[in-house]
């Protein structure tokens, strides 16, 4: 099987897979396509959340990238004037940098990356390609969301007759 492009995660995302979410299952299988990477300054963010277990989740899941970001002026420009936190910029940096994937919930970070021509994908995304991978079945995802929203990840409510492809075609 090909190797995807490394995602690179912003705090959010890792949030979600994390704590929020309880999904180190899906983590597992996203890590066996694809690395899972993190800046520094992402993991910076993560320190105000439980560092215990954050430490060790990204020490076991995730690589970490801890360099100089030369794209990161770039970034910044495409930002401007709105401004994204130093998580996202430098998720974006190294993405734009290497070629690879950000991942990243905030709107405005998913607008720069489509604006500096990269595909981002969200946590939702995450959770679309685990259903189509059949790694989690579409009820698995809702029950994923609920469980996200009710620990403070803000995306829309699961509406009672919706199924999994029903909550994603609203997103888009």
């Amino acid at each position: 099987m090909k190797q995807e492009p490394p995602l690179v995660c912003d705090a959010s995302v890792v949030l979600n897979l994390g704590l929020r979410g309880g999904l180190t299952s899906l983590v597992l299988k996203i890590k066996a396509t694809r690395p899972l990477v993190v800046t520094a300054e992402v993991e910076a963010e993560l320190q105000g959340d439980d560092p215990g277990f954050y430490g060790k989740f990204l020490s076991d899941h995730f690589q970490r990238v801890r360099e100089p970001l030369p794209c990161l002026p770039k970034v910044e420009q495409a930002s401007l004037p709105d401004g994204l936190d130093a998580g996202e910029m430098s998720v974006l940096a190294l993405c734009l940098e290497r070629q690879w994937v950000p991942s990243i919930d905030e709107r405005l970070g998913r607008q720069v990356a489509r604006a500096l021509g990269m595909m981002p994908v969200g946590t939702l995304g995450l959770l679309q390609m685990a259903c189509s991978q059949n790694w989690m079945s579409a009820d698995e995802c809702l029950d994923a969301i609920q469980k996200m929203r009710a620990n403070g990840f803000y995306c829309p409510k699961v509406l009672v007759n919706d199924d999994f492809a029903d909550y994603f075609a609203r997103m888009v």
